[in-house]
């Protein structure tokens, strides 16, 4: 009876705490038309550097810790693979919408 309620306990702890194992990241934004009407070519280059600093970030977070193993035992892992590929493709998005900004803008090569 005691190692049931034992492993009932650790059980219920267990998806207790399955809910909070999956990493979450955030996404990049599209570029609005605003943002394509009024940036220069200093202003894409500083959000390029920024969303380069964004996909950076998701990489070294994606790293393995001990979260993982929560969101492995809840969801097998899909849950962080999952959530690491929308923030990435996201970022993406941003980023070649703003190489071809700087393209439209006619901004000098090589500074991005």
């Amino acid at each position: 009876m005691l190692r049931s309620l034992s492993f009932a306990s650790i059980f219920v702890a267990l998806l207790m705490t399955q809910g909070c194992a999956t990493k979450t990241y955030g996404r990049q934004g599209t570029l609005t038309s605003y943002e394509k009407d009024t940036m220069n070519c200093r202003e894409i280059d500083l959000e390029l550097a920024k969303t380069r600093g964004f996909v950076d970030h998701v990489n070294k977070e994606s790293e393995f810790s001990g979260r993982d193993v929560l969101a492995i035992l809840g969801d097998f892992g899909i849950g962080n693979n999952m959530e690491k590929s929308a923030a990435l493709e996201s970022a993406n998005k941003r980023i070649e919408q703003l190489r071809d900004l700087r393209a439209t803008k006619k901004c000098e090569p090589g500074q991005a």
